[in-house]
């Protein structure tokens, strides 16, 4: 795999150590087209050799948010900086990128081989070195055998590694992919993701992944941004993300997530009393304060959720099971709520059920399994 090592740079010794460049930052992107805004404020810093995964609902700004950095649109205010350099007003094959579709955009009428050196041909490498790094790129994605081939014989998954190596062979500073696996079939994306995964993990290449897929965000990311209405709610690592929502958008998108909406009742230490129409729960601040009278929300996941209550679960309701449904490793019960709500419980699929449909049961969670929200509730 040494053809698609990182990239790196000698530095001598007696040379102060330089300060590490991001490969890309984002000050404040803002895109409009006619009254509608697209790209509200949009700032983002990625250091080196990180997996990115832009994440949110059709029309929250993702898509443009890429293109922006692309150089295939331009943004109406603020920069966009590639590897320390202004990129802003630059085109697209000045940036140091490569840029990978859903539909893949394989030249239809050129061999894999053709189609893999193309960037190459496009830089004007003298077509020695574009011949053995053809070769070299093609025995690195395992596609070898595919050289004389078009693609238009070739299966999802081997287009896919055609559409890669063409976009690697010029080791661009970052690779931009745009729902790049939206088209396999889904027995074939686990496997694709994975090789995605330790790809970019070898070659040190930044990648920036467009997706409303969270499956693939979570396993893919090292740091996931959620975008909504075209601004960034949260970005933080999957952890992050998945077990500390910091809106309340934010925790209805991401599945797995029970939010609730009420009003402060009143503060003890370090947590809160909020009254909804569910019930009253106790919430920590963790270092928000809401002022008592104030609105706010809160979120607890349905794995946190049990229905084998003890005194370790001071916040408790009672709920009706309306349906059970099967994910895999994981039972979800779906409950509705005295508010009309509806409440997810997960269980592991290897336990014997214990909830059936028709069943009202009594439900608690601890305390520190329960996340105040920031901002206005959603």
């Amino acid at each position: 795999m040494d053809a698609l090592a990182p990239r790196t740079a000698g530095v001598a010794p007696s040379l102060p150590v330089a300060k590490p460049q991001l490969d890309l930052e984002l000050r404040d992107i803002r895109k409009k087209y006619g009254d509608f805004t697209a790209v509200d404020g949009v700032s983002l810093k990625v250091p080196k050799g990180q997996f990115v995964c832009l994440l949110g609902p059709s029309g929250c700004g993702k898509t443009t948010t890429l293109r922006c950095i692309a150089g295939l649109e331009d943004p109406d205010d603020g920069g966009v900086l590639i590897g320390g350099k202004e990129v802003t007003r630059d085109p697209p094959w000045q940036r140091d990128i490569a840029m990978m579709f859903q539909d893949f955009a394989l030249f239809p009428h050129m061999t894999v081989a053709k189609n893999v050196a193309f960037g190459l041909e496009m830089l004007k490498q003298p077509k020695a070195r574009i011949a053995e790094r053809v070769a070299q790129v093609l025995a690195s994605f395992e596609i070898s055998a595919l050289a004389d081939r078009k693609p238009g014989s070739l299966s999802g998954g081997q287009r896919q590694r055609v559409a890669l190596a063409r976009a690697m062979i010029t080791e661009p500073r970052l690779l931009l992919l745009d729902e790049p696996i939206g088209a396999l079939d889904y027995s074939l994306r686990e496997t694709v993701m994975l090789e995605l995964k330790l790809l970019q993990q070898r070659t040190g290449i930044s990648f920036i992944w467009v997706t409303h897929d969270q499956n693939e965000a979570f396993s893919l990311g090292d740091l996931v941004v959620v975008m909504n209405h075209a601004r960034i709610e949260q970005q933080g690592t999957p952890e992050d993300i998945l077990q500390r929502p910091a809106t309340a958008f934010v925790a209805s998108f991401i599945q797995g997530n029970n939010v609730f909406r009420g009003t402060v009742l009143e503060r003890a230490g370090g947590n809160v009393r909020i009254e909804t129409a569910a019930g009253v729960f106790i919430v920590p601040c963790l270092g928000a304060s809401p002022e008592i009278g104030a609105t706010a929300t809160f979120s607890v996941r349905a794995e946190n959720i049990s229905d084998t209550v003890s005194e370790r679960h001071p916040n408790r309701l009672t709920a009706h099971c309306t349906a059970v449904e099967y994910f895999g490793a994981v039972r979800r019960h779906i409950f509705e709520r005295a508010d009309g709500e509806v409440l997810k419980v997960d269980h592991f699929g290897a336990q014997a059920a214990r909830i059936a449909p028709g069943q009202s049961v009594l439900l608690g969670w601890q305390v520190e399994d329960t996340v105040l929200h920031q901002g206005i509730p959603g």
